[in-house]
């Protein structure tokens, strides 16, 4: 009988403790809609881990970018707790002039351009384009030229799918009409000086979102210049991918995007001859020794 007692009080203060924990939970799930929508995104998100490989390539290759946009914002929100926490500095400094990139040098700025200029066109500024319609120095195309506003926006946003993506732009960039630009593409090709400012804003232009997504600081010169270069092949989500998180990607000739991001932080460190180096006079008897920076 006793021992009966002691489960009959057991059991009426586990009773009391359920009601309270019930009444609890009813009064509280109204303030912590949070709590709820975190619990419900990671269970989404796990079984996208779970269920994403399996998916066929041509579902893949069109969520991809979205997915990776989502993961990179994801990204920028950890690392701005990170920066608020040990207090770093995201900053940066415009650039003086038209032909500096920022947080570079004007030499540095110009070595940048010249690799870039190398690797698109062999340096052929007047280069008429490739099968996807990518032409002059730097292989810009119909979405680069609205971006440093050379194109006109509004006809760009206006364009058909296939020059939207890039994949056959030739026809399009060929009318003057969507050129902002006098002359449109003709008048392009032939100013040198006109490509070399265009590739400069258009990297100033991916570098200021770098800044903005935190994967870049001031103090990172080979870092920012890599940045540019591979922003410039695949575009600024690819650039933040491989920064942030180390993921690959590929254009449509199968270049990687890692492959432009070495070659821009080489860059800037690299004589080249279309800048002004200011190389140092050396004495005829000391010519046969390598002089370096």
């Amino acid at each position: 009988m006793e021992n009966e007692a002691i489960f009959n009080r057991i059991d009426a203060r586990l009773d009391r403790i359920e009601k309270l924990t019930r009444k609890t939970y009813r009064q509280t799930m109204p303030e912590m809609p949070w709590l709820f929508a975190a619990i419900a995104g990671v269970a989404v998100v796990s079984l996208g881990y779970v269920l994403y490989p399996q998916l066929p390539t041509e579902i893949k290759d069109v969520i991809e970018p979205r997915v990776d946009v989502a993961q990179n914002k994801f990204y920028s929100i950890g690392q701005w707790f990170a920066d608020y926490s040990g207090n770093v500095d995201r900053s940066y400094t415009l650039p003086s002039g038209t032909l500096t990139i920022i947080s570079l040098t004007p030499l540095q700025s110009c070595r940048w351009r010249s690799a870039l200029l190398a690797r698109e066109s062999s340096g052929n500024y007047q280069h008429t384009g490739n099968q996807f319609g990518y032409f002059a120095g730097y292989a810009m195309g119909a979405e680069s030229l609205a971006i440093v506003g050379l194109v006109k926006q509004s006809a760009f946003d206006d364009a058909p799918r296939h020059v939207r993506n890039g994949t056959d732009q030739t026809a399009w960039l060929n009318n003057p009409q969507n050129w902002q630009l006098r002359g449109g593409k003709q008048a392009f090709l032939h100013d040198n000086l006109l490509q070399d400012r265009a590739v400069t804003v258009l990297a100033n232009t991916n570098i200021a979102d770098g800044f903005k997504s935190r994967v870049l600081l001031e103090s990172q010169q080979e870092k920012i210049a890599g940045f540019a270069a591979a922003a410039h092949l695949k575009g600024l989500t690819a650039a933040i991918s491989w920064y942030a998180r180390g993921k690959d990607s590929h254009d449509a000739n199968g270049t990687n995007t890692s492959d432009y991001a070495a070659m821009g932080e080489a860059s800037i460190n690299k004589r080249s001859n279309l800048c002004a180096e200011n190389t140092r006079q050396v004495p005829s008897w000391l010519k046969w020794l390598e002089v370096k920076n």
